[in-house]
């Protein structure tokens, strides 16, 4: 799967699984296996960021003044700068 394909969470799994497969196979050079993961490790950070803010969002009943809006937490696809919405 090429990288501009990427369009959800489930591709990026896919993505790491056949990283990790093509290492295991002598098909991918370790330095390029070892920049995907560690892209992978940011994007996942990414991820936690937006879960903990709605966990503080449902543990303070709403009172959090909807911040994930102002920032678009979520809102952002995984490809190509020109599908990114705004």
């Amino acid at each position: 799967m090429e990288a501009n394909q990427l369009a959800t969470f489930g591709d990026v799994r896919r993505m790491i699984l056949d990283t990790i497969v093509a290492l295991r196979d002598d098909k991918m050079d370790v330095n390029r296996g070892m920049a995907i993961a560690a892209n992978m490790k940011v994007l996942n950070d990414s991820v936690q960021v937006e879960i903990n803010a709605a966990k503080m969002a449902m543990a303070t009943e709403g009172k959090a003044h909807n911040f994930g809006r102002v920032v678009g937490m979520g809102q952002r696809f995984i490809g190509n700068s020109g599908d990114q919405q705004a």
